[in-house]
């Protein structure tokens, strides 16, 4: 007696069988498929019978989405629900989505008869690039995700035309000495080749000139002089540790003294009034 074809089994075979006419070689999983093969040679009237067989978009599910919003990937992925499932180039799909701004990297595959599921990793923030008079997020590649209308201040601030390139190199060297690191707010790529270490505060913190090149003997010499002598407790403007055998400081000017010597200039004409003297 003939067995009748369930539902099931003539949907798998459908979808072999359109398989191979259309010239790919495809494993099939049981549960899960990926096609990288762009199916779009299989003529209308088979993918027809495939959608009719119930082998169309139904349902579509995404893993690891958090700051990508749902408008731009249904824009990227530009399918609509009904479609024929085996139309759907999948290799096209994961560009587009990962041509998305917070998009590291995507996978999209086919689960028949019905399904796509989309698993995305996307970018994590790592430091803050000031240019232009706008910040943009930077990741740890380098790679620039978004703007943002204003600062973060749980972000490193980071400045220069090259400088999301050459951040993560630098504070992982940075992260050496733990201490220093966790005081850290900016870092300014001076001349395309070296670093100004901003501490506790963009405006008005310590700067920290490093040298060209491997600084971080100078990262570690800063350290122990910090341990040893407590040198970022003065009130200092910057330290320069371009030259191996010897630190510059400088403090700062202390605005009432300034106040001070300025009001003794303006009344410096009348005492010198008259004959030269010598004061």
């Amino acid at each position: 007696m003939r067995r009748l074809m369930t539902r099931k089994t003539l949907i798998w075979t459908t979808a072999i069988l359109l398989v191979g006419a259309g010239g790919a070689a495809v494993k099939f999983a049981p549960q899960s498929i990926g096609l990288g093969e762009n199916l779009a040679g299989l003529n209308g009237t088979m993918l027809d019978l495939s959608a009719a067989l119930g082998m169309r978009l139904d349902a579509l599910t995404v893993e690891g989405r958090e700051m990508t919003s749902r408008d731009d990937l249904l824009a990227a992925l530009d399918i609509e629900r009904g479609s024929p499932i085996l139309s759907i180039d999948v290799a096209h799909a994961k560009s587009a989505i990962e041509a998305l701004p917070w998009v590291k990297t995507a996978k999209v595959e086919r689960q028949l008869p019905d399904a796509v599921h989309i698993l995305i990793e996307e970018r994590t923030p790592y430091a803050l690039w000031q240019r232009d008079g706008r910040y943009t997020l930077v990741d740890h590649d380098g790679k620039t995700i978004v703007d943002v209308p204003n600062a973060d201040q749980s972000l490193p601030l980071i400045v220069g035309p090259d400088a999301p390139q050459h951040a993560a190199a630098l504070f992982d060297t940075l992260s050496s000495e733990k201490a220093l690191a966790e005081r850290v707010r900016a870092a300014v790529r001076v001349g395309d080749r070296r670093w100004n270490i901003y501490l506790d505060s963009f405006q008005g913190g310590i700067a920290i000139r490093l040298p060209e090149g491997d600084f971080r003997a100078a990262w570690t010499r800063l350290a122990v002089l910090e341990r040893d002598n407590k040198i970022l407790e003065r009130d200092l403007d910057f330290i320069d540790m371009r030259l191996e055998d010897r630190l510059v400081v400088r403090v700062h000017k202390d605005p009432s003294a300034e106040a001070a010597t300025a009001s003794t200039k303006k009344k410096t004409p009348a005492i010198n009034a008259g004959p030269k003297q010598n004061i």
